[in-house]
């Protein structure tokens, strides 16, 4: 029996850099954390939209802007991060917990990835063809290994 599985890659990250003057409310860092593709691959054919949990301190803690949050502040915090698929079937969403590290005052700027592989089992015909023209990889496996 054969099964079809679609690899696709997304990174989270976040740029970090401390402030030449706090602001008026004591925020010392400016930053933006993100979701996209690697190597400029439109994730947009696969992701309907991603959502973000700031801390509870931050005004409207949950964003959900297209793929990324610029904000300024003075700490940092772990940040959940759910990214909900284009897809009628599950899964429909993943959840992941993205560490956003703000640099010590006076340090060099801070430029974080991370890269996620994903692999979908099987996906509906309109799933796997919105996931390969994100820049994900189909291949068919049999019980007796993956052929690509």
């Amino acid at each position: 029996m054969e099964s079809v599985q679609v690899d696709v890659k997304i990174e989270l990250g976040h740029t970090a850099s401390v402030k030449k003057n706090p602001s008026p409310e004591g925020f010392t860092h400016d930053w933006v954390v993100f979701v996209r593709g690697p190597e400029n691959c439109d994730i947009s054919n696969f992701v309907e939209k991603v959502v973000f949990y700031l801390h509870e301190s931050f005004t409207k803690p949950k964003r959900d802007p297209p793929y990324r949050v610029e904000e300024q502040g003075y700490g940092s915090f772990f940040l959940p991060v759910e990214v909900y698929f284009k897809n009628k079937e599950e899964p429909r969403k993943l959840k992941f917990d993205y560490d956003l590290v703000l640099p010590a005052l006076g340090s060099l700027p801070i430029d974080n990835i991370r890269s996620e592989a994903l692999t979908f089992t099987n996906p509906t015909e309109e799933f796997r063809k919105k996931l390969v023209k994100g820049g994900g990889i189909a291949s068919i496996g049999t019980v007796n290994g993956i052929h690509r």
